[in-house]
């Protein structure tokens, strides 16, 4: 899947957010301008549900304190490493699942 295209499945996420409903691979798959498979779905949410604690706080951005940056980079170190992680178990498993 293209980043843009995951860029507009977060978005879409971001507006059913803010209409006060809970994105869903149903209706996310539904509202897409696009095909969408339902592993890609699921990987638009979690990265929407990742981020969603950010849409919550208010729009005024203020500065973190310096020990929750510290804690902030390697949270987002752990994030990278275990996306990664999903990453190669995702080629592993096509590897081993024949005809997808």
């Amino acid at each position: 899947m293209s980043n843009s295209n995951l860029q507009q499945l977060h978005l879409l996420c971001v507006q059913m957010y803010k209409e006060g409903k809970t994105p869903s691979v149903g209706i996310l798959r539904s509202k897409a301008p696009f095909k969408v498979s339902v592993t890609d779905a699921i990987e638009a949410i979690k990265r929407f549900n990742a981020h969603k604690p950010t849409l919550e706080t208010s729009t005024e951005t203020q500065p973190l304190p310096q020990t929750e940056r510290k804690d902030h980079s390697a949270l987002s170190a752990r994030v990278e490493a275990l996306e990664n992680e999903v990453a190669e178990l995702k080629r592993a498993l096509k590897q081993i699942t024949p005809g997808q």
